[in-house]
């Protein structure tokens, strides 16, 4: 009896492993955009970007949703948000549940949590500083943990229209 129970076993999973082999996770991105208006009376009200033609000081915040449709967890799910041109990011407005935000000054070839510049102080001799977030080309999210499947996972940021 044992005997049988241990080749079932093999069997099983001989015919297991060519659906492992297989699993994967299959993760899409939708990115979308939306004026923020705020009322004076506290209300704020969201305008798809396609709606509109933004203004000078208008606040869009874009919302990156990652859904995983595959059969396994995605891991090391890293989604990317443009910061487009004329207009600046919003300090302190990337936001996500399960991720924390990086930022890059120079179009994604490098990233950090709190970029920095080089500049002239006052005797003439270079100083790092924190870069000023108007600086910021791109902002990533570095996803903690796996995007397990049939899950979603939201990120936020906002610009400002220079």
């Amino acid at each position: 009896m044992k005997r049988s129970i241990a080749a079932s076993s093999l069997v099983v999973l001989a015919l297991a492993l060519p659906g492992l082999a297989s699993a994967k996770p299959n993760v899409t991105l939708k990115l979308t955009g939306s004026l923020v208006t705020k009322a004076a009376d506290g209300r704020t009200t969201m305008t798809p970007v396609e709606r509109i033609q933004p203004k000078a000081g208008d606040e869009i915040e874009y919302d990156i949703v990652a859904s995983n449709a595959g059969t396994t967890p995605a891991v090391r799910l890293v989604p990317v948000g443009k910061i487009p041109a004329g207009t600046a990011y919003v300090d302190g407005s990337a936001k996500s549940a399960r991720a924390h935000p990086e930022f890059s000054l120079d179009g994604g070839k490098t990233w950090s949590a709190a970029p920095t510049v080089t500049v002239k102080g006052p005797d003439g001799k270079p100083v790092v500083k924190k870069a000023d977030p108007s600086l910021y080309t791109m902002v990533r999210f570095v996803t903690a943990g796996a995007v397990a499947p049939r899950a979603s996972v939201a990120y936020t940021y906002e610009v400002r229209v220079k």
